[in-house]
């Protein structure tokens, strides 16, 4: 994106290329130490020192003993800028690598560390194991094949504490794809060796007097078994972490309130059969019932027959819309075709969501035998239905039973849903595209509860409830996770299926806004959070037509989202007067979703 570039002049309000702000080392140089106002103590450096530092990245290796003075100096943004200049370099800036460790000892929380993951030395390493703590999570996340094993050496060291241990499985559950063939072995071992011991080993200093509350979702505390972080960590591995399995199985029968949770979605990120009976126990306790459905959608036919007669059952009774869309959505992927009756009435139901969720269902491999009774129903629901969900659904259902491409029936101008600003989101334009970003959280204040969250640099969302932070995570094609941090406490709300962009209340109700733009799609939904006898959970509650672009609240309290469902780029809103599928809906109290008629007040 950077090489794209733009030929105006550089400006300190520019966030889309940096190429022209300066020119040789001593102007970058120059330019590094170049300050505006007094330090706001954001941890994102300002566009000076943001600039310079990618510019001096770019040189030789002559630039390092001009910039190793400067980690020493009294400005804090200008020592993040060398840091930040030394990490750009990567291996050109060895000869820096004891000032950079020197640097990190004195300011941990500095950006010396990103450096050092750059430069990936083990002599990095005793530092550090000695700062985890105090290290930016953004940093540790991008440990290079040398220094990553430090983390390992935190999660089977038994002296470690529940906050290391935390940090840790964050850090590696989300950096899952990488150091896979090593990992795995090593994680199946220490899962076995903490199995092994008569009563599990939780972290030292622990007082669990009595046993925590049973629970569906996974929750890292003091009283949490260290067996669990391993297992979580494994479970992040997915295909490579199905090898471990008969561990996995393990920890699921050691009944275990806080090991139970885990060890059930470790079997069910692997696709195990033996998730099934776990997961249709939680679908049966209504606290739980959103963890089991999308627990059902994961295993698919894996689930398939057991599943199939509560899914009917919660989709012709479920109180709620959610409940009822989610079932059918399950019902798709486990893809029994004793369900096609059900899902084909389903499409007609009162509440948008099921609609919606039943065209989907449709639409599955499972069902193709249908093919021609499918066929009208999915014309009619893809031209007239009042839901842009289900229409979006029965053209790529058409497209399947087809196997040929559909073309998009309806689109608008995307000038009519792209404003300036709108609800969080900031458009920014460059000569050849045009993106949406959603501004990073802000710092929070002292005392407030996201005030001390780990990686909280890097998060998409910090939202302050009462004594408890929601945190959000977002790593685009590569999923995300949405956690609830207290005090001696970490729930997990979703992972690794989530991409949380911003937080809305509407009617009372705490929502998170949820949203992938890749390549040639979006894809889009709302997630509320509540809180049920001191219990925290997710519940996925409405689905989008595409990835969300901007929103507000109208004169009723309803939150009205513009979606598109194809990336905002060259390909599609890239010039003037180019069309995009797109939309603006509206979300009401009870879930149900609508479209905003382009009437022009809206």
């Amino acid at each position: 994106m950077l090489a794209l570039g733009c030929s105006r002049p550089w400006k300190r309000e520019d966030s889309r290329t940096w190429e022209g702000c300066c020119q040789g080392a001593d102007a970058c140089l120059a330019l590094l130490q170049e300050l505006h106002g007094p330090d706001t103590g954001e941890k994102w450096l300002p566009p000076e020192q943001a600039c310079a530092a990618w510019k001096l990245g770019r040189e030789g290796e002559g630039v390092v003993p001009r910039l190793i003075p400067l980690l020493r100096h009294p400005e804090r943004r200008v020592r993040g800028g060398a840091a930040q200049a030394l990490a750009n370099m990567g291996e050109k800036a060895t000869g820096a690598l004891p000032a950079l460790i020197e640097a990190y000892e004195r300011e941990p929380g500095g950006l010396a560390l990103h450096a050092l993951s750059s430069l990936d030395d083990e002599r990095a390493a005793p530092a550090i194991v000695r700062h985890l703590l105090e290290s930016p999570t953004s940093a540790l996340e991008h440990l290079g094949p040398t220094l990553a094993p430090v983390l390992f050496d935190a999660l089977e060291n038994p002296e470690s504490s529940w906050e290391a241990l935390v940090l840790v499985r964050h850090v590696l559950s989300r950096r899952a794809s990488m150091h896979t063939e090593t990992f795995v072995p090593r994680l199946r071992t220490l899962l076995a060796r903490e199995l092994e011991e008569s009563t599990l080993r939780r972290p030292p200093g622990t007082s669990c007097p009595s046993a925590p509350a049973p629970g569906c979702e996974a929750v890292f505390d003091a009283c949490t078994p260290r067996a669990a972080y391993v297992a979580s960590v494994l479970a992040a591995h997915a295909r490579e972490g199905a090898k471990g399995e008969p561990e996995a199985l393990q920890a699921l029968q050691r009944a275990d309130v806080r090991l139970t949770p885990v060890a059930l979605q470790a079997l069910v990120a692997f696709r195990s059969p033996a998730a099934v009976p776990g997961v249709l126990e939680q679908l049966a306790v209504p606290e739980c019932r959103a963890r089991a459905l999308a627990s059902l959608v994961s295993l698919g036919d894996v689930a398939r027959p057991a599943a199939t007669e509560p899914l009917l059952r919660l989709l012709a009774t479920g109180k709620e819309g959610w409940e009822r869309a989610r079932a059918a959505e399950a019902l798709g992927r486990v893809g029994d075709a004793a369900a096609f009756e059900a899902l084909r009435q389903a499409v007609d139901a009162p509440h948008s969501e099921v609609q919606a969720a039943a065209v989907d269902a449709l639409g599955s491999y499972a069902f193709r035998e249908h093919a021609e009774e499918l066929g009208p129903l999915l014309q009619r629901v893809g031209t007239t239905h009042a839901s842009p969900v289900a229409r979006s659904h029965a053209r790529l259902a058409m497209q399947g039973l087809a196997e040929q491409e559909v073309q998009h029936a309806e689109s608008i101008d995307c000038a009519r849903i792209i404003p300036g600003r709108s609800g969080g989101w900031t458009l920014n334009e460059g000569h050849t595209s045009v993106q949406l970003h959603w501004d990073k959280p802000k710092a929070p204040p002292q005392g407030s509860p996201c005030a001390a969250v780990p990686g909280g640099d890097s998060a998409s969302v910090l939202e302050a409830m009462g004594e408890a932070c929601l945190v959000g995570w977002d790593d685009g094609e590569f999923g995300g996770t949405l956690e609830v941090h207290e005090a001696g406490r970490v729930t997990v709300l979703e992972e690794p299926r989530a991409n949380p962009l911003v937080v809305v209340r509407m009617h009372d109700a705490l929502v998170v806004v949820e949203g992938l733009a890749h390549m040639y799609f979006g894809a889009g939904r709302l997630v509320r959070v509540d809180a049920s006898e001191g219990r925290w959970r997710a519940t996925p509650w409405v689905t989008l037509p595409g990835a969300p672009m901007a929103y507000a609240l109208d004169e009723a309290g309803d939150l009205v989202v513009g979606t598109t469902d194809q990336r905002l780029d060259a390909f599609v809103c890239g010039r003037a007067g180019t069309f995009a599928p797109a939309h603006v809906v509206r979300v009401t109290r009870d879930g149900r979703l609508a479209p905003v008629e382009p009437d022009g007040r809206h």
